[in-house]
């Protein structure tokens, strides 16, 4: 998918306007975890989705975040061509920053 006709689909995975700068700002909360992502560019798409760059250890790509009617957050991972690879739904926003990094980042021998 281009990235062009990924941004025209984009409504339909969007619920509801969120603060985009607060939710950045949890995911910054630590910020080696934020830099181990290796991100590149973040995106603002309408206060409804934010959409970061990464470069992590196991998935490069975009990570698209937006918030849900009953405000959890739901995150997608998606490849380089705006594909989906997967997504999270029910995520609540103290452990957003967490799954995000299991998801893109963190290996098993990590230690805690």
């Amino acid at each position: 998918m281009s990235k062009r006709s990924f941004f025209q689909t984009i409504d339909e995975k969007l619920e509801r306007e969120f603060n985009v700068h607060e939710t950045l700002k949890l995911l910054k909360s630590n910020i080696n975890i934020y830099f181990s992502w290796g991100v590149s560019k973040v995106y603002n798409h309408q206060n409804k989705a934010l959409m970061i760059s990464v470069h992590g250890y196991i998935h490069s790509g975009w990570v698209m975040v937006t918030l849900g009617w009953n405000d959890t957050y739901a995150f997608r991972l998606l490849n380089n061509q705006f594909n989906e690879v997967s997504k999270e739904t029910g995520v609540y926003c103290d452990m957003l920053r967490d799954m995000i990094d299991e998801r893109i980042e963190k290996q098993p021998n990590y230690i805690n």
